[in-house]
């Protein structure tokens, strides 16, 4: 029971990102829906590890935009409705 309510939330989770992904590339152009598409980027610039046999280089961002938090939530609200 346990993994079907995990499969359920990662489900939700990821069709609100795709769904909130193409609702803002439809809605980019519209002038009163513009600020669904308001974002920022978060994350952090390379950081390198060097071991001398391995060279190992890590960066990580993430742009987040206002239709995307309203559709997480959303999703995170139908998921405790649900279970």
């Amino acid at each position: 029971m346990r993994t079907k309510n995990t499969l359920i939330l990662i489900f939700l989770l990821l069709s609100a990102l795709v769904l909130s992904a193409l609702i803002g590339t439809l809605t980019q152009d519209i002038i009163f829906l513009k600020w669904l598409t308001w974002s920022d980027s978060i994350g952090f610039d390379t950081v390198n590890l060097d071991l001398s046999v391995i060279n190992l280089s890590l960066s990580f961002h993430m742009q987040i935009n206002v239709l995307q938090v309203i559709f997480i939530s959303a999703a995170l609200l139908i998921y405790y409705k649900v279970r």
